[in-house]
């Protein structure tokens, strides 16, 4: 992965994970007097679960669980609370993205005090000016990119989920395992494989975007594109094809956004987890093809969006390849049953409550990124077409 030149997380990709390996990736980052504590979610996984029962016969590690979906600050402090009296100097996150970035919020509480809480919102109360912690982190999704991020999502007391976004959230490590993602489900396979296109897009049409951005976001929404249906039908036909490939993209796409931030599509995707818990990826897929048509408005846009095409469809007139793309990527939705409606979703919401819940959306700071500006208009066209 050349992507490794412009992140300063080392980068190590392996098909298995011994007890063995990861003790010395334990040694390497903390030395003789390494004392770490795992954070991952509860979800059953044979191969990851194999690997610390032997990592625990080999040296003390505490094992902390306490990870769910949009994690909640609260979690994050009950999991700080049980180890922070204890000499822990590495913190090794294993797991999606709530189990990475929980793995950051811990390193930062450790690390700088107070609560998680107190550094949230647009004026937190505390800032990270220190970590004392290292970080090594281990997705077993392809579609976050948390493993080589500086940001971390959480839900705050309020219930208002807030991007946290620091250099020292960088991770030391970043070890992207195959044989983890080798049994994540198809809905899971689908949902986070467009959470990592959303990332790469979502680069793209960005304020923030230039050349270096541009050209790994290209290049990591075509090896996506190339590989997240047959990682998808893989995963239907309990085959492994397609998930080391998937990593990378997803691993790829985090570089990327790591650099400017995501944009419209994750902030209209935090009202929809925030008010209905509607999974992050699930909701990520639920407006892209929208902002996707508003963003075609932007030269720039275009162009790059014509760079991703080609590869994928050969030489074409640009509008013919940009419509490809389009076409492509309603086409692996319906594939992969995500929503385009909230009747999908199972949510009945009237016309006269769009304002209410969904105008919030333009006062975050990822909604301000996107190259064309939404606006309230633009927000009730989107959703009223949704209903």
């Amino acid at each position: 992965m050349f992507e490794q030149a412009i992140t300063a997380t080392k980068i190590i990709k392996v098909d298995k994970l011994s007890p063995q390996d990861m003790d010395r990736l334990i040694f390497y980052a903390g030395g003789e007097q390494a004392f770490p504590c795992v954070i991952a979610d509860p979800r059953p996984l044979p191969s990851r679960d194999a690997m610390l029962e032997g990592l625990r016969k080999l040296r003390p590690v505490e094992i902390q669980n306490n990870v769910f979906p949009d994690p909640k600050t609260g979690d994050v402090m009950s999991m700080v609370q049980a180890i922070k009296d204890k000499p822990v100097n590495i913190i090794i996150g294993i797991g999606g993205g709530s189990s990475l970035d929980s793995a950051k919020g811990a390193a930062v509480v450790l690390s700088n005090g107070g609560d998680l809480n107190d550094y949230l919102g647009p004026a937190p109360a505390r800032r990270i000016e220190k970590r004392d912690i290292k970080l090594i982190l281990i997705p077993t999704t392809a579609g976050t990119g948390s493993e080589v991020t500086k940001v971390g999502v959480y839900t705050s007391h309020s219930g208002r989920k807030y991007t946290l976004g620091h250099p020292l959230m960088q991770a030391d490590m970043a070890v992207l395992v195959t044989e983890y993602a080798e049994t994540l489900p198809p809905s899971l396979t689908a949902s986070t494989a467009f959470d990592a296109l959303s990332h790469a897009l979502e680069t793209i049409w960005n304020k923030n975007a230039h050349p270096l951005t541009d050209r790994v976001a290209v290049e990591s929404a075509v090896h996506i594109l190339k590989w997240m249906e047959r990682a998808y039908d893989s995963a239907v036909a309990g085959t492994k094809e397609g998930r080391a490939e998937m990593l990378e993209g997803a691993c790829m796409a985090g570089t990327a956004f790591n650099m400017t931030g995501t944009a419209a599509v994750h902030a209209l995707s935090f009202i929809l987890s925030e008010k209905w818990h509607v999974p992050h990826g699930v909701a990520c897929a639920f407006a892209l093809e929208d902002v996707f048509r508003l963003n075609l408005a932007d030269t720039e846009t275009r162009q790059r969006l014509v760079q991703i095409a080609r590869p994928l469809f050969g030489n074409d007139r640009d509008d013919a390849l940009i419509a490809a793309l389009f076409n492509k990527i309603i086409t692996l939705k319906k594939k992969f049953g995500l929503p385009f409606t909230f009747g999908d979703l199972h949510i009945n919401l009237s016309a006269g409550r769009i304002g209410a819940l969904f105008y919030k959306s333009l006062d975050d700071p990822k909604m301000k990124n996107n190259i064309i500006p939404v606006n309230r208009k633009t927000i009730v066209e989107w959703i009223k077409n949704k209903l």
